[in-house]
């Protein structure tokens, strides 16, 4: 019985012409956001492959200088793109790509694509992942707005259920045929996505990209479901097709449009975080505390280069100054990135009202363009960069303190540049990325389990009319 409902529901959607149209309008926004998506990533990937390889060859370049001097020079890092940013670019446009890897600093990610957008940036960019959160749950409104208020509006549902049919059972067969639509329609799309993204991974990623393009589908599958249930549990309730789609179309609104801006400010009055000046002048105050502190230790003063440390020991005091600054900065920005993890936490658990803020992070997630992964590549960068400061730190010991009032005319060959080794970062493994989205996940799992409910309980009320 259920099949055949569903059979009946499916063929109906055909002969009135909406999933031709509405259908078929999503599908060809969905493949011109992936060609999009498949042309930038591309041209991204170049761009970054070939300024990682001129900076590092500019790097071994460098003729005979002082290693404190090609220490200040230091090199870039270049944030790859991942390979299913052509379906979802998450946050990448807003946070910048580029590093640089300078002497005794932690510098900051800069020059993100937004800077040079347009207003039409905070509308969102057209990116197949914007596509499905957003007119995912309008094409599942479309579809199936009057699957029940329509047939209460023309009697037939009260003839359906006087023939004995389980109100439970002519909701499963709905539920089915306007999930069978939504596969008619996603699924070749998603087939696509996979022979794109095979194409687009490196060597070596193309298994953990089409990994994580399958939990990525399947998390849009459980968020779309949600709307299939909340659609049909909202027209099992009411008593026209025009209440039913005017209910929607509010909820749709509230969802794509006013929750996400409202939960952000709520997120972050709950946990807020510094501005620019007061993390920079904390920072600024506990390295300068932390200093005095490992330079009165070492050389009984606190007056930062001057005559009481003679130039031999100029080597020795860099190390110890950069070493010391270390655990600094990872407090420091290790307490703002887990102010902002702990705002982004809020958003997900909304997710249980507002399934787009669940299924936005998880997707971001999956593509390896949340918050977690800039996380990764900044923490590698920075890595990177006190490696470079720590061998030329040991080569001033070795070669250039020795020399005592002669420190700075000791220069290096170029053979210790080739010592610090290209920078070379791929992104974490599907598992890892899926162990950071569990919560999201979790919650639109406990989302469509509501929705469900919610559906089933507005169905079971059929019987009593």
């Amino acid at each position: 019985m259920t099949s055949w409902i569903a059979r009946r529901e499916f063929l109906e959607r055909l002969r009135d012409g909406r999933l031709y149209w509405a259908g078929g309008l999503v599908a060809v926004l969905l493949l011109t956001a992936l060609a999009v998506g498949w042309a930038h990533q591309r041209a991204a990937q170049a761009e970054q492959r070939t300024a990682q390889a001129m900076d590092y060859r500019d790097w071994l370049r460098q003729d005979r200088r002082h290693p404190h001097d090609a220490a200040h020079q230091g090199m870039h890092a270049f944030k790859p793109e991942a390979a299913l940013s052509m379906i979802d670019a998450g946050i990448n446009p807003f946070i910048g790509s580029t590093v640089w890897l300078q002497a005794h600093r932690q510098s900051e990610v800069k020059f993100n694509a937004a800077q040079d957008a347009t207003g039409l940036q905070r509308f969102g960019n057209l990116s197949v992942g914007w596509i499905l959160q957003v007119l995912g749950p309008l094409l599942v409104i479309v579809l199936g707005f009057n699957a029940f208020a329509g047939e209460r509006e023309q009697g037939i549902l009260r003839q359906t259920l006087s023939l004995g049919v389980p109100p439970l059972r002519l909701l499963g067969g709905k539920a089915l045929a306007l999930a069978g639509s939504l596969a008619a329609l996603l699924v070749p799309a998603a087939l696509i996505a996979a022979v794109a993204v095979a194409a687009g991974a490196g060597e070596g990623e193309r298994l953990d990209a089409l990994l994580r393009l399958g939990a990525w589908s399947l998390g849009y599958a459980v968020y779309l479901g949600i709307f299939v249930f909340v659609v049909l549990g909202v027209s099992t309730l009411s008593s026209t097709s025009r209440m039913a789609i005017t209910l929607l179309l509010a909820l749709w609104i509230a969802q794509a449009v006013m929750a996400p801006r409202v939960l952000s400010e709520l997120s972050r009055a709950w946990f807020p975080s510094p501005t620019r000046l007061e993390f920079n002048q904390a920072l600024g105050a506990e390295l300068k505390t932390v200093s005095d502190g490992v330079w009165q230790k070492n050389f009984g003063s606190t007056e930062r280069w001057g005559r009481d440390v003679p130039l031999s020991k100029w080597g020795i005091a860099l190390r110890l100054d950069d070493q010391a600054s270390y655990p600094v900065y990872d407090r420091h920005y290790g307490r703002l990135w887990d102010t902002w993890e702990r705002q982004q936490a809020v958003q997900e658990w909304s997710g249980l009202l507002l399934p787009i803020l669940a299924v936005r992070s998880f997707s971001m997630g999956m593509a390896g363009t949340d918050f977690a992964h800039h996380r990764s590549f900044t923490t590698a960068a920075e890595l990177h960069r006190r490696r470079i400061q720590d061998l030329m730190s040991e080569d001033l010991v070795a070669h250039a303190d020795p020399l005592g009032d002669r420190h700075f005319a000791y220069q290096a060959a170029p053979d210790l540049w080739a010592t610090v080794p290209p920078f070379d970062y791929h992104l974490p493994h599907a598992g890892w990325a899926l162990r950071h989205q569990m919560r999201s996940f979790a919650v639109l799992c406990a989302g469509l389990l509501l929705a469900a409910a919610f559906a089933a309980f507005a169905a079971s009320r059929q019987r009593a009319l």
